[in-house]
């Protein structure tokens, strides 16, 4: 039964590789530049200093906003007030690193 169980664990590594991305909140900083990409690159980019990036993405700096939805219009909206004013944003990045190995956001707080 021990052997089973071995086996069975390593064949759902296997099957899922990718389930170990990591994702979380990184911590509060401002945003230096919002920049739109071309057409078929990432939609938007967030450059600046967020401390405690959780993701294994090799780009720690640069962050990764596709704007294809109505909620992803209004976290658009909200980092341009926080650019603007000046403000500290948090972000929730996820791992993948789907665009010049850089993390995506998926969600915003501003401070």
């Amino acid at each position: 039964m021990h052997r089973f169980k071995i086996m069975a664990v390593c064949f759902v590594s296997l099957l899922f590789p990718f389930s170990a991305l990591a994702s979380g909140w990184t911590g509060y900083g401002k945003i230096s530049e919002l920049n739109q990409q071309p057409s078929g690159q990432a939609d938007v980019v967030i450059i600046g200093n967020f401390p405690g990036n959780p993701t294994s993405c090799a780009v720690t700096d640069r962050f990764l906003l596709d704007v294809t939805s109505a909620r992803e219009e209004r976290m658009f909206a909200m980092l341009l007030a926080a650019f603007t004013a000046d403000r500290e944003v948090r972000l929730f990045v996820t791992d993948g690193c789907p665009v010049w190995d850089t993390p995506r956001v998926t969600g915003i707080y501003l401070k």
